[in-house]
């Protein structure tokens, strides 16, 4: 009987376990790293019965999404020689291993190395799995083994071998509005209150701002309203201001640490409004795939958009765990067709048939794009929308994020 690609990859895994004490499976989403790592400690099982080992994971839903796994391939003696714990507990662990199983490798810090050492003894085999290691992590790794083995499947690579099926990338356009839409006032925060506890904000206009600010005592902070695009002009130009500042050398070093803080502050404000323009073309992307009945997943920029896009089914770090569980199993036992997420779901758990996802907000790691995508590559046809807000910092973690993804695969609205 002839092995699918899928088989291959994995009998090959194997096989490099045996020969490297140290392996990392750097496979693209949705192409079956878990059952590799299974298939690896059922191998060492074999020679070893009494082995004993680690499965370290990052978040305590990839822990339960481990054990349906083993469940589902009905390897019992895996689960039964190791012990599931999250890295954060790493410190507490003194059991010598023989082997160690850590999931989503790129969550590896100098201070979990050190604790991880702990349990490491002579000959202490570790398997190193994610979809995507950024080389700061992967240099963490290579100091804690000599010789590293990495075995990677891009997603391209994914593709050309049939391991996943091929996706439609539809990026939609969005312009930032000169004129006031709807009524909808943007407050930019020109200057904070001496006293922030009591201060109050006088309001102005932006092509008053520097007449405000001038006649405005300073115990009052200035706020200007304006339009999307004067908005993010003004963030922009306040952005800058601050990273000059950070970076002239004639300044004390605290005065710039401080500035450095300011700049950065910024930016993370400036990557909120941008992800808030984006709520009304979100909301009618949702209000279509309600309409054609689609199983869906959107990735959103706030708890806030959430609520304003109307859904009670979101995963997100204010629910507690088993909410947050039961959301995600409401949506793979298909009683729910929807589900949002905050910051989370990107990686280390499986989710059942999605036909189409949004992505609202990328940012500067190329890697949470191909972690959002491939939470939509278990359907046949998938379908993703990613929103890029045109001439912003948007189009810069957008020409990045698709560096290493295959052109033809996108198609562009608006």
């Amino acid at each position: 009987m002839m092995m699918t690609p899928k088989d291959s990859i994995q009998s090959k895994a194997v096989q490099l376990s045996r020969k490297n004490r140290f392996i990392c499976l750097e496979w693209s989403t949705g192409t079956g790293k878990t059952l590799a790592a299974v298939k690896i400690v059922n191998d060492i099982l074999k020679s070893n019965p009494k082995a004993k080992g680690y499965l370290i994971c990052k978040e305590s839903t990839h822990k339960k999404n481990w054990l349906l796994d083993i469940k589902k391939h009905k390897m019992s003696k895996v689960e039964k020689s190791m012990k599931t714990i999250l890295y954060a507990s790493l410190k507490n662990q003194n059991d010598k291993a023989d082997f160690v199983v850590l999931d989503e490798c790129h969550a590896l810090t100098p201070l979990r190395i050190k604790h991880l050492r702990q349990v490491l003894q002579k000959g202490t085999k570790l398997i190193f799995l994610s979809a995507t290691i950024p080389k700061e992590k992967k240099e963490l790794i290579n100091k804690l083994c000599k010789k590293v083995h990495y075995y990677t499947i891009s997603l391209d690579k994914a593709f050309e071998l049939k391991l996943l099926p091929e996706p439609s990338l539809v990026v939609h356009k969005i312009y930032l509005n000169d004129k006031i839409v709807r009524g909808k006032l943007w407050e930019y925060k020109a200057r904070m209150p001496k006293d922030k506890k009591t201060g109050k904000f006088k309001k102005c206009s932006h092509k008053d701002l520097f007449m405000t600010l001038k006649n405005t005592p300073k115990v009052w902070g200035v706020i200007c309203e304006g339009t999307e695009q004067e908005t993010y002009t003004a963030l922009t130009k306040q952005m800058v201001y601050y990273q000059e500042l950070s970076e002239d050398l004639k300044i004390p070093y605290p005065v710039r640490v401080g500035c450095r803080n300011k700049f950065l502050n910024i930016a993370s404000t400036r990557k909120k409004f941008i992800a808030e323009v984006k709520t009304h073309p979100v909301k009618d992307l949702v209000k279509q795939f309600r309409l054609d009945n689609a199983r869906f997943i959107c990735f959103t920029g706030s708890i806030k958009q959430v609520k304003e896009l109307g859904s009670d089914s979101a995963v997100h770090s204010k629910n507690d765990d088993k909410l947050n569980q039961q959301l995600i199993d409401c949506f793979n036992n298909e009683e729910c067709t929807e589900l949002f997420a905050v910051k989370m779901l990107r990686e280390g758990v499986n989710l059942t048939n999605i036909e189409r996802g949004i992505i609202t907000q990328l940012d500067s790691g190329i890697g949470s794009f191909f972690q959002m995508l491939g939470r939509c590559l278990r359907h046949e046809f998938p379908e993703m929308h990613l929103l890029v807000v045109q001439n912003t910092q948007d189009e810069v973690y957008f020409r990045k994020s698709m560096e290493n993804f295959n052109k033809k695969y996108i198609t562009y609205h608006g």
